[in-house]
């Protein structure tokens, strides 16, 4: 479109100076000036001609001045120019140097990207990151600090802190931190994460529970993520209601914890408990299995068999049979009914669970049900030990264990006893056999 515009413009200019060429050709006239006692005559288009080419002239004359007099501002602006695309080049490879950890090649273009580029607040993230990874924590810290000065970079500024105050960890530090970024109401991925982490292990509850429903408005938490941290806070809250005697509130919050996250073991079974206390074994037994469908725990079975604890031998292999039906894959279920069989001495059952068990995973307490299997069947002493002498070589039991640490622990807890880390115990067998916790 814009070609067409050009061309019609110039057919009309062209036209224009053509009728007025045509004008001037058809009135000829005769022109005489005297100026300074000189005497010129001339024809009007003469004098038109003349009178165009001498303000072209002085155009092309201001033109020029104008040219000579912009000449240091244009080489001011294109060295201005060349300075700020070095440093915006400085800038993204020194934050790629960061990525890789080139911690040299950082410090070098932080330096430089500084140089070139007036603006600090573009700098100051890639300075902060070169001097945390060249260990300088001090200049780190004072970069970081100075960007939360800034509107624009305030949310980095505390993210930065956050995680400074995290490695050295100050763990109520990096709690203020955290808030004051969450605050700011700036797109935080991972940041809802650390802020719920840090107040659920500050024990503010409450606070956690708050995050979490702004989190939600904001929608930087996975689905996944929000439930189980919502059953953490409500199991939290439940053994809080517990042990302060409101009965009703620990309830309602132990089944909410169960709803949110299924396969919270420990949701389930204080679920299950609380509703047995409540008169609600069928509610309590479901919530059991419902669990043991997605995650069997052997904690599941003992909270199953707390549900009627006088029953006799056989109604306990019935009731243990219903977890192994709901999940034939899980081992700790054949375990539990083998060892629920032997005490009714039905011998065929327990066997044919414990060869599923040992086919499975094999482990030191399978073993050993052998063992007492063969002496309490057919007193057949030579063959339970043959079963123990597979004890000393067989893998160890499943466990609690802290992903952070490593340490294991008698049993599920919020946070790891030992290094007190949020939600990281497994259950899971370890490679080697534990010390005593």
């Amino acid at each position: 479109m814009r070609p067409v515009r050009r061309l019609l413009g110039f057919v009309l200019v062209l036209a224009v100076l053509v009728a007025a060429a045509v004008w001037l050709a058809d009135r000829p006239g005769a022109v005489t000036i005297h100026w300074l006692g000189w005497r010129v005559d001339t024809s009007v288009p003469v004098l038109i001609a003349a009178i165009l080419a001498a303000v072209l002239a002085v155009a092309g004359v201001l033109k020029a001045v104008r040219a000579v007099l912009a000449a240091p501002g244009r080489l001011l602006a294109a060295r201005r120019g060349r300075r700020t695309r070095d440093g915006y080049r400085a800038l993204s490879d020194g934050l790629a140097a960061v990525a890789a950890g080139d911690r040299k090649a950082a410090r070098k273009l932080s330096h430089r990207a500084d140089r070139l580029l007036a603006d600090q607040s573009l700098t100051g993230l890639l300075a902060a990151q070169a001097a945390e990874l060249s260990g300088d924590v001090a200049e780190a810290e004072r970069r970081f600090g100075a960007m939360t000065a800034r509107q624009e970079t305030a949310f980095l500024g505390l993210k930065g802190s956050m995680e400074l105050a995290l490695k050295r960890g100050d763990r109520d530090q990096a709690l203020d931190f955290a808030r004051r970024a969450w605050a700011l109401g700036q797109p935080a991925d991972g940041l809802a994460a650390t802020l719920f982490q840090l107040q659920a292990r500050a024990g503010q509850w409450a606070e956690a529970e708050a995050t979490l429903d702004e989190a939600k408005k904001r929608d930087c938490l996975s689905g996944a993520d929000l439930l189980h941290y919502r059953a953490l806070a409500l199991h939290e809250r439940s053994v809080l209601a517990e042990a302060e005697g409101r009965a009703d509130e620990a309830l309602a919050a132990a089944v909410k914890a169960h709803q949110a996250d299924p396969m919270l073991v420990a949701a389930a079974v204080r679920a299950a408990r609380l509703l047995h206390r409540a008169g609600k074994e069928r509610k309590a037994a479901q919530a059991i299995i419902t669990t043991w469908q997605a995650a069997p725990h052997p904690a599941l079975v003992e909270a199953m068999v707390a549900l009627a604890p006088a029953e006799t031998p056989l109604q306990r292999v019935k009731r243990i049979d219903r977890l192994v039906k709901a999940n034939p894959d899980a081992v700790d279920g054949h375990v539990a009914l083998a060892e629920a069989a032997l005490a009714a001495r039905l011998w065929g059952q327990a066997r044919t669970h414990l060869a599923l068990a040992v086919e499975k995973r094999p482990t030191a307490g399978t073993y050993v049900l052998l063992a007492r299997l063969e002496r309490e069947e057919g007193r057949d002493e030579a063959a339970a030990q043959a079963w123990l002498g597979h004890v000393a070589g067989a893998p160890p039991e499943p466990a609690w264990l802290c992903s952070a640490c490593g340490k294991g622990t008698d049993g599920w807890a919020v946070s790891c006893p030992h290094c007190h880390a949020l939600d990281s115990l497994d259950w899971r067998q370890p490679l080697l056999a534990l010390p005593p916790a």
